[in-house]
């Protein structure tokens, strides 16, 4: 039986290693998403066998095994799942499986394999080339909104985030935040205030679930390998961005924020550019899900993905494998 408990720090080289190793780069697999959306996926590790293994306590597509990542024979891997399965009763079912490991699933099970795809799980993942030159015409519109944002504010720059501004942030993401949600954030793990957070929206949740993550990603900033900067207009903070890699020169955008006006003046635009630019050596950005959100699935489009990764949630029906 796979021996799964939520994931700590200590186990960033090792899981990240096995990531970097089986060529899977969807963001789900990132250490730094795995870590610190364990309390809103109820995320659970294995490691063995030079294999990263997750199950996920969620619902929807994220319940269930996620495809077990390393540089072997995934095969044996699945042996482990199914054996695991076997002795814990939980269901034999897989999530955020993308087509090239969905075959190898196919080729396992057979016939009792089912697949549901959900567009809103699939990764848009850019040229970071192009994201740090907007060349083209493709990007005229691109251009155009951080010329504005050039013309309507004077001065402004990109620092990178460090001990000395963390907390500015912060901040931001605050002030994000409250543009959404009433009240004090809370926290749906803690049993004094189980009642307040069943009482929120699913939009309040999902926006307090990442402020908690963005909180504790700039806690543990070093150790989880990330990178950010902040935006700033006449030394004024408006906008905030944070990566990690998930495999050498492949990186994940965790969080993009800019706030009021500036958001609408082409702060994005702004922000997108000139963090791609400080990603020396990058070769791919994945810019994460759209989680079914028109806006925001038109938003990634319009910056031409090298890649949209598809992924689906797999059920296998009772036998033996």
């Amino acid at each position: 039986m796979l021996e799964f408990r939520p994931p700590e720090l200590s186990d960033k080289d090792s899981a990240s290693a096995a990531v970097a190793e089986s060529g899977y780069i969807g963001s789900d697999a990132g250490f730094a998403n795995v870590y610190l959306l364990r309390k809103k996926y109820g995320t659970r590790i294995a490691l063995r066998d030079g294999f990263l293994f997750r199950y996920y306590e969620g619902q929807g597509s994220r319940r269930g095994y996620a495809f077990p990542l390393g540089a072997d024979d995934p095969r044996m891997a699945l042996d482990l799942i199914v054996e695991d399965a076997r002795e814990t009763g939980r269901p034999l079912e897989f999530c955020l499986v993308d087509e090239a490991r969905a075959q190898i699933l196919r080729d396992y099970f057979g016939e009792r394999m089912t697949t549901v795809n959900n567009r809103g799980d699939s990764d848009y993942i850019y040229s970071a080339e192009s994201l740090a030159t907007l060349p083209g015409t493709p990007y005229r519109k691109k251009r155009n909104h951080i010329s504005r944002f050039g013309r309507t504010y004077a001065i402004y720059e990109l620092r990178e985030i460090t001990r000395e501004n963390i907390a500015e942030a912060l901040e931001i993401e605050k002030i994000w935040l409250k543009s959404g949600v009433e009240g004090e954030p809370c926290d749906p793990t803690c049993e004094c205030e189980q009642d307040a957070w069943a009482e929120r929206s699913e939009d309040e949740k999902s926006r307090l679930a990442e402020f908690c993550a963005i909180e504790e990603a700039l806690q543990n900033f070093d150790t989880l390998g990330m990178k950010g900067a902040m935006l700033y207009v006449g030394g004024k903070p408006v906008g905030m961005t944070m990566a990690s890699e998930i495999a050498p020169r492949i990186w994940d955008i965790h969080f993009e924020k800019v706030i009021g006006e500036y958001a609408n003046n082409g702060g994005y635009a702004v922000i997108n550019k000139m963090f791609a630019e400080t990603l020396t050596g990058a070769r791919l950005i994945n810019r994460e899900e759209d989680v079914n959100i028109e806006g925001l699935r038109k938003a990634k489009l319009s910056y031409y993905p090298l890649i949209i990764l598809d992924k689906c949630h797999a059920a296998v029906l009772s036998g033996d494998a």
